[in-house]
């Protein structure tokens, strides 16, 4: 059998040369046509060290003429192509300078002819095969259109005829598949694949995954994915500050989203869940009676989000409230913003100086305050909510700010339930700052259904999983989100994954060819752990870069997920506040003990990762991943059972 040839259009000069210098054994042939490169780019493509053949192609066509064709092949020629393919549309002058150059820089010659409407008698492909040869090449393409076996049998005759180790034949179209088969059985020194759906350069052309062994496809089938955990407690904490009835709505618990519900009900809200619905009757009139608190005191379970809304909320009240926590929690630093908070007229006492619990006292007022935003947005998402119930319009000022989307997703939420214009976090200027208006004596009312979106954040484990092994499917993402965590599909799509969607918010991911990549965590720092999942087994070295945003979570994040993979053979280190991760597309964990560090989402990232792992990988602690995702290990497991 001959080379699998990747066949490339529609991409940067760069994604050529990494197919060239990744894929040793093969071929890769650039659609010179479909690239639309400068004659430079060509000359740095096919003059690229490398360990696979560059074979250079151009189809003339209504937006690609001769001219352009023969100055495109005639620079890749020179600079080094392993093969040129000629198409019989140019004339035949043009085709004896490209040929005769050919000849002389030891380039292989490929004289194509394609027929985009039928497949022409046997006897008339002949005629091409012989004059095609007869001209000089090496070897001879025919490339017709199928619209029934017939076609495919009169395509496949030319074997007979011809040696197969000079003759690539296949018929185009969905009819033509079998041809491309029979094509690549007979042993046709070039078998066309695309790297990924969406990128085909011919009807019926086959993708990578289509030729990878059963083996390797370690997952396969839909991922259920819950609810956007982040969404959920902003609404059920809105809905909780409500005099009236709100319901949402594709609601899936967590620990994160009981502690909201738990937060609510000692707001003096009745919580009622079934079936996938949370009613919640609000009891509140902040502005007649300020917050009220049952026992004084909110505990906010595990959940960092909740503690930071609820410290400047705990200003509204007119008695001192005491918020608190568990686990990991109790070990973070919940102090940013202290100043600007006792700017705002609250006093709060902080357990050595830092953590929870904390007592708040004083009454919050509006104005105008100046903020870093390097250390998070949940401070200042719960200073947006709160500042809406004073007697004044505020103005904050954030410098540096992080994790924008989210700071959105407050204003999205907020504006449910009545809070119009929160935040203008879109306005971020060339000097890294963004203003934030809030209007004061805003009334938050009842909203009578809200759907809560599925979580990115969760989906990101499995969209990365189908990529590294197998076939995933998640159904019902929202697109155009306010979840800065869904920058996971066009991150994927950069690093040339192959990932399709729908108009229904349908995504499927198959095991794919991953390029290396760099990604800056500033306003997505929870997809770090599916980031390292996915660098294991990208093609080459990988940077993740503003690691201090993982410092404050549920471990120091950077360094345990370095100690752990580096436990099971992964390849990665620290340097200079990035973590580089030298990946392999065939990569294999040699497997161990390790521990979660009660980290949910280090868990989840082992529990993958186990997957590809010579041995059992032995996890101290994964019951911290129901913080966020109490149906993952169900789900993966669902996953590896359709093999």
């Amino acid at each position: 059998m001959g080379l699998i040839c990747y066949s490339v259009g529609k991409v940067e000069s760069f994604y050529c040369k990494f197919m060239a210098q990744r894929r040793p054994g093969s071929a890769v042939e650039v659609r010179l046509d479909l690239c639309h490169f400068d004659e430079e780019q060509i000359k740095d493509i096919f003059s690229t060290t490398r360990d696979s053949d560059l074979v250079a192609t151009a189809h003339i066509g209504k937006d690609y003429d001769r001219q352009t064709a023969l100055r495109q092949l005639s620079a890749a020629i020179l600079a080094g192509a392993d093969f040129v393919d000629i198409s019989l549309d140019l004339d035949k002058a043009s085709r004896q300078w490209l040929i005769s150059l050919a000849l002389n820089k030891g380039c292989r010659i490929i004289i194509s002819y394609h027929n985009y409407s039928n497949t022409p008698a046997a006897e008339q492909l002949r005629s091409v095969a012989d004059a095609a040869f007869c001209e000089g090449a090496d070897i001879v393409k025919i490339v017709t259109t199928a619209h029934c076996d017939e076609d495919n049998d009169t395509i496949c005759s030319l074997y007979k005829i011809y040696k197969p180790q000079t003759l690539i034949a296949f018929a185009m179209g969905k009819e033509g598949i079998e041809s491309r088969l029979e094509s690549y059985y007979q042993g046709a020194p070039l078998f066309y694949l695309s790297p990924r759906r969406g990128y085909e350069t011919a009807p019926g052309q086959f993708c990578y995954y289509d030729f990878i062994k059963p083996c390797n496809k370690i997952l396969k089938g839909v991922a259920e994915i819950p609810c956007s955990k982040s969404m959920a407690q902003r609404a059920i904490l809105l809905a909780a500050l409500t005099e009236g009835q709100t319901k949402l709505y594709n609601f899936s618990f967590c620990d994160d989203s009981r502690a909201a519900l738990s937060v609510a009900e000692s707001l003096y809200a009745e919580v009622t869940v079934e079936d996938g619905t949370v009613t919640i009757v609000g009891h509140q009139n902040i502005r007649k009676d300020g917050l009220r608190v049952k026992d004084n005191t909110l505990f906010v379970g595990e959940s960092g989000l909740m503690a930071r809304l609820c410290i400047p909320l705990a200003g509204l009240s007119r008695e001192p409230v005491t918020i608190t926590g568990e686990k990991t929690l109790l070990e973070r630093k919940v102090s940013e913003h202290r100043g600007a908070l006792k700017r705002l007229g609250l006093n709060i006492e902080y357990t050595d100086r830092d953590y929870l619990p904390v007592k708040v006292c004083g009454k919050l007022k509006g104005g105008n305050i100046r903020l870093n935003g390097i250390h998070g947005s949940q401070m200042i998402s719960g200073l947006t909510l709160a500042l809406s119930q004073c007697d004044r319009v505020s103005h904050l000022h954030v410098d540096h700010p992080t994790s924008v989307p989210y700071i959105g997703m407050t204003s999205t939420v907020g504006a449910y339930f009545g809070l119009k214009d929160t935040v203008t976090p879109d306005f971020i200027t060339e000097n890294d700052e963004c203003d934030i208006i809030i209007d004061g004596m805003q009334q938050i009312r009842p909203v009578g259904g809200m759907k809560l979106e599925k979580d990115w954040s969760s989906a990101a484990f499995f969209l990365v999983a189908g990529a590294m092994m197998g076939s995933v499917t998640i159904r019902g993402l929202k697109f155009g989100t306010d979840q800065a965590d869904e920058t996971i599909y066009d991150f994927l799509d950069q690093c040339n994954v192959d990932i399709v969607d729908n108009d229904k918010g349908d995504v499927n991911v198959r095991k794919s060819i991953i390029c290396p990549f760099t990604f800056d965590l500033i306003d997505a720092p929870d997809l770090f752990a599916p980031l390292v999942l996915l660098g294991l087994r990208a093609c080459g070295e990988c940077c993740i870069y503003g690691l201090d945003r993982l410092k404050n979570k549920e471990s120091n994040r950077a360094r345990t997920f370095v100690k752990e993979f580096r436990a099971l053979g992964a390849d990665m280190f620290v340097v200079d506040g990035a973590l580089y991760i030298e990946g392999n597309e065939h990569l294999m964990l040699r497997g161990g003990k390790c521990s979660s560090h009660g980290d949910h989402r280090l868990a989840m990232a082992l529990e993958i990762a186990s997957l590809i792992s010579e041995n059992p990988v032995e996890i101290d602690d994964i019951g911290c991943i129901a913080k966020s995702f109490p149906g993952f290990m169900d789900t993966l497991d669902k996953l590896k059972k359709k093999r």
